[in-house]
């Protein structure tokens, strides 16, 4: 988790509080739902039933889960949390043949092989790797059994959102839940409450060979109604829209040759591009955001993937509008959480990924990202394993790379590629003077992942050479170039990576566009091909100076901007097709 603000939260929004970075400069009782709306998660599937499980399955065994332990200056224990308090919780579930669907990604987004671009259709995901129907009622089955509710289920059968009390999951777990109050990585946000353990849980044997492990447990989503709208749509530029390095859509776009493939028409027209959110956007503040700089476009479209929010995210609004500017003929489609705690963000993310390719989406991007080392392993796999998925569905995954000069997830996942950010050096005209590397770009050495094989020709001397590095891509993140941001009725201008996930997410958009029309296909999987054809490296504006606390930029890739920063034109034809 790595986001800062250089200034307190407005008092009439809530910050979200894990965001992959933005730092301001001056100036349910009842059935289950499902994900995907196509089943009907009240039903028992084909039949599974406690009854038939052996008894000597029901022996209690140690599981890992994702819900933290006490850390002095992260998580500070708080004692035991009431057992009359609820909570909200999600169940993972084990892909099947998760080794093979590796395999297959591999191969399919290999430029050499004879099977590239030949990506799975979303049936054939459910029905070959997805866990399965029975396993899924089974475990939802076994909650319901122990009291507690299962409230939502995942499209692809990865998750259950389930929820009850402190004394049920106590109860069902074997442990004692605590409360521990967060750090909050947004600067000079206050800390917030989360559930934390200090000893390991324990579930029956039947359940924890089919699942991954109790992935979160987080306080409930507030209650409420989301406020109205207020406001008038504005077209007034800021005062100093265009000082120093400050960012427009326009200057961004030119800054990354958008522009040439806007002259030959193309705009992401035909494209859909899918944003994770946490909590609601304000749509007449996009509508202020995009008229002020000359864009028509439409509002995005929302599909809630769990509880109703009900307030709105500076995050979630970045993201949206940012993507919307540089793609303006694109469709955005938002796959929202109530709010961005580790319940709502990974149940999203998890949506996103298996439902976009039915969707119509090609290219989800998230700039909610967590810290690696904030986040236990079990999390930080349940993410990998749903990028695991949508890039078998042959989608473009990106995720901001966070803002600490460290490694974050969503983007340390092999099955995303990570962005990582720069500073943008412009001249009076808007022209590009230079760009290097900034300090607080997410990259490192991950400590969840082995390397993928793509990477070790660059990275294989990097560390021990058998750990995953990021960032793969960079675009401009630094605080001292920053983009213009319109929220609470107001114009702010931020730096981080969150917007450089979205800068990426519009031009794979766009440049789809024009493929489509050139007979090519489109982006999909992008990390194998981005490291093994050398004329796709070639497109890239090489960072050579600037460095983190731990890594320098230098020629070709380097660990803070990956392989730099993209020529939209340049890449959209050198990108293989089969």
């Amino acid at each position: 988790m790595a986001m800062g603000l250089a200034s307190g939260c407005p008092a009439d929004v809530t910050m979200g509080g894990d965001s992959g970075g933005i730092f301001e400069t001056s100036a349910s009782d009842g059935d289950a739902e499902a994900g995907s709306g196509d089943s009907d998660a009240g039903d028992s599937g084909d039949g599974a039933s406690l009854e038939d499980v052996p008894e000597a399955e029901w022996e209690e065994v140690p599981k890992p889960s994702g819900i933290p332990q006490p850390l002095p200056g992260v998580y500070e224990d708080q004692g035991p949390a009431d057992l009359q308090a609820s909570f909200r919780s999600l169940l993972g579930l084990v892909l099947r043949d998760r080794t093979e669907l590796a395999d297959f990604v591999l191969e399919v987004s290999n430029p050499a092989s004879d099977l590239y671009g030949d990506y799975m259709s979303t049936q054939e995901l459910l029905d070959n790797h997805a866990p399965t129907p029975s396993d899924l009622s089974l475990l939802q089955a076994w909650l319901e059994h122990m009291g507690l509710s299962a409230n939502y289920l995942a499209t692809s059968r990865q998750l259950i959102q389930f929820s009850g009390t402190v004394r049920q999951f106590n109860e069902a777990f074997g442990v004692t839940l605590h409360l521990c109050m967060r750090k909050n990585p947004q600067f000079g946000g206050s800390p917030f409450p989360v559930y934390c353990l200090v000893e390991p849980m324990t579930m029956p044997l039947f359940v924890a060979t089919r699942s991954t492990g109790v992935v979160t447990a987080d306080l409930p989503a507030e209650l409420g109604q989301l406020p109205n709208e207020i406001g008038e749509i504005m077209t007034t530029p800021p005062p100093g829209a265009e000082s120093g390095s400050r960012l427009t859509p326009e200057r961004v776009a030119r800054a990354y040759d958008f522009d040439i493939l806007y002259a030959k028409g193309y705009d992401g027209a035909g494209q859909k591009i899918g944003v994770v959110m946490g909590a609601q956007i304000h749509t007449r503040w996009a509508q202020t955001f995009w008229q002020t700089w000359g864009i028509t476009r439409a509002n995005p479209q929302i599909f809630y993937t769990a509880e109703d929010p009900v307030t709105r995210f500076l995050e979630s609004q970045l993201d949206t509008t940012w993507a919307g500017a540089l793609a303006p003929g694109a469709e955005i489609i938002g796959y929202e959480g109530p709010d961005a705690r580790n319940t709502s963000m990974v149940f999203a993310y998890t949506e996103a990924c298996a439902r976009a390719q039915a969707d119509g989406v090609s290219v989800v991007t998230t700039s909610f990202a967590h810290r690696e080392d904030s986040e236990p392993r079990v999390l930080r796999e349940q993410y990998d394993d749903a990028a695991l998925v949508g890039a078998a569905l042959g989608l473009t995954l990106f995720a901001a790379s966070g803002d600490s000069g460290r490694t974050d997830t969503p983007s340390s996942s092999p099955w995303v590629t990570g962005v990582g950010g720069t500073r943008l050096y412009l001249d009076g005209a808007g022209d590009v003077i230079d760009e290097t590397a900034w300090d607080g770009s997410g990259s490192g050495i991950t400590i969840s992942f082995d390397m993928p094989p793509w990477q070790v020709a660059v990275a294989g001397n990097i560390g021990g050479g058998d750990r995953r590095v990021v960032a793969d891509v960079s675009a401009a993140a630094s605080p001292a170039s920053p983009y213009w941001v319109y929220f609470n009725s107001d114009w702010s201008i931020y730096g981080g990576t969150s917007f450089s996930a979205p800068v990426w997410a519009a031009m794979v958009a766009v440049v789809n566009q024009y493929r489509d029309d050139e007979g090519m296909a489109p982006v999909g999987y992008l990390n194998q091909a981005l490291y093994l054809t050398p004329a796709v490296q070639a497109t890239f504006r090489d960072v050579v100076d600037g460095a983190t606390a731990d890594f320098s930029a230098g020629h070709g890739w380097d660990v803070p901007s990956g392989w730099g920063s993209p020529s939209a034109a340049a890449f959209a034809d050198a990108l293989p097709s089969p």
